[in-house]
């Protein structure tokens, strides 16, 4: 089971100087994930440090310049230190420095290598039984006219979701609620479009080993909106009949128990055989279904789901949709380092020439990069609470949202800000901080 990382707002990752006191927090509240190094060392993990000042990261080093297997300042360039012991050891570095991971060139905040161990440690669990169907019909009919029934033949995960749905969908049900079309079913998938971009060529693999197969793969948003459906034609016609296409709304408050909209509200990987759906409606399909979560701060942004006709069942789906999911964060991954890398090369000059006020680069996506030193002096005169972590997303800086313009909070919108552009191309946005 992928296990979601204590949130980030539980503990400060970046504070007025990174401190040997600061990183034995951070240990003590990351023991027991992938935050910290004996949890994460034998996935590829190695301790390391990035400067928010001028996007460097720095390996985790001792005094003597050996590579150290947990977190230790004293092997941090000079300019970064703030203070040392008599005896020459660190005890402080400069503001906006990290603590996280490097694992294939590519930096991890604590929670971001906590996220990622978790996913790495998964193991399809939950299985469905088959050979439970007409029982379950049976259990289900009696539970859903007696609050009070229970029966131990009723998987967990299962009946948490009974109980989630008793109150609020009708167990006759005969199909998904059509949620959005026309247009505002092409803005959704326009506003999902690094999603659907990263899903794209994993579903279009996945359709081609489906061929006749009695099977389709769907992708979700994180409402449960189906954006992308793909599969053999015959079975697509099928599921047609309970709206299990593009603009339908599986999540549970809409359906019932399914394994997309139950994936949803567990935040883990579901299997669900007929009988074990809440409606009456869905019964005749099997599915399996697995979360895809941003590699930037582990919020879920949507859902890969198998599904089929129950008499085709097959314990290896639920393996499916997960692979599945680990392939398309694994391309959302890429796409997000490289934005990183875009920010960084296109903001090069301002960072270098502008030397009077704070800086923040965030990118396409309004996640933040890079901070000057004089961004955090700024910050507090203008009584801003905003933690500067490459964690850091506002979400209003998104351009590749149509909506996010409109949702500017009052602070930003009387904030300079500029384009960040790279060959001709907007990469990202300046937000400028004037100093006190």
């Amino acid at each position: 089971m992928a296990i979601k990382p204590p949130p980030l707002a539980a503990l400060s990752e970046v504070v007025e100087h990174l401190t040997l006191a600061a990183l034995q927090d951070q240990n003590r509240h990351y023991r027991g994930s992938g935050g910290v190094s004996e949890g994460n060392r034998a996935l590829g993990f190695r301790p390391a440090f990035y400067d928010m000042d001028t996007g460097q990261v720095h390996p985790s080093r001792f005094a003597n310049g050996l590579e150290a297997p947990m977190h230790m300042l004293d092997g941090l360039p000079d300019d970064l230190v703030v203070s040392r012991l008599e005896s020459g050891r660190v005890t402080a570095v400069k503001p906006g420095v990290v603590a996280g991971f490097v694992r294939e060139d590519q930096f991890f905040t604590r929670e971001q290598a906590a996220l990622a161990t978790a996913q790495m440690k998964a193991e399809g669990r939950h299985l469905s039984n088959p050979a439970d169907h007409r029982a379950l019909l049976d259990i289900w009919q009696r539970y859903v006219s007696d609050p009070d029934y229970s029966n131990d033949m009723v998987r967990p995960v299962v009946e948490d979701s009974w109980r989630r749905c008793r109150q609020q969908v009708d167990p006759d049900l005969r199909e998904a609620p059509q949620s959005v079309s026309g247009a505002e079913l092409e803005r959704r998938r326009y506003r999902e479009s690094e999603l659907r971009m990263a899903a794209a060529p994993v579903l279009r693999r996945a359709g081609e080993l489906l061929f006749r197969a009695d099977s389709l793969v769907l992708l979700t948003d994180a409402e449960g909106i189906v954006m992308d459906v793909e599969g053999d034609l015959d079975i697509r016609r099928d599921a047609a009949g309970v709206n299990l296409s593009i603009g339908s709304c599986w999540s549970e408050r809409s359906v019932g128990t399914n394994a997309m909209g139950t994936a949803l509200a567990s935040g883990e990987a579901v299997q669900l055989h007929g009988a074990e759906h809440y409606c009456a409606g869905i019964k005749r399909f099997t599915c399996s279904a697995d979360v895809v979560r941003d590699p930037h701060d582990g919020r879920v942004l949507g859902v890969v789901d198998l599904s089929g006709r129950t008499r085709s069942y097959q314990r290896h789906t639920l393996d499916f949709a997960m692979t599945a999911a680990r392939l398309i964060e694994a391309n959302l991954a890429r796409a997000y380092f490289k934005c990183r890398e875009e920010v960084l090369e296109g903001s090069r000059a301002q960072f270098l020439n502008w030397q009077s006020d704070g800086l923040l680069a965030f990118d396409r996506r309004g996640r933040l990069v890079k901070a000057n030193i004089l961004a955090h002096r700024a910050l507090q005169g203008l009584g801003l609470d905003l933690a500067l972590t490459p964690q850091t997303r506002l979400a209003s800086l998104d351009i590749e949202d149509p909506d996010a313009g409109s949702a500017l909070p009052a602070w930003l919108a009387a904030l300079r800000r500029q384009p960040i552009r790279l060959y001709e191309r907007q990469v990202g946005t300046l937000v400028v901080l004037p100093l006190a």
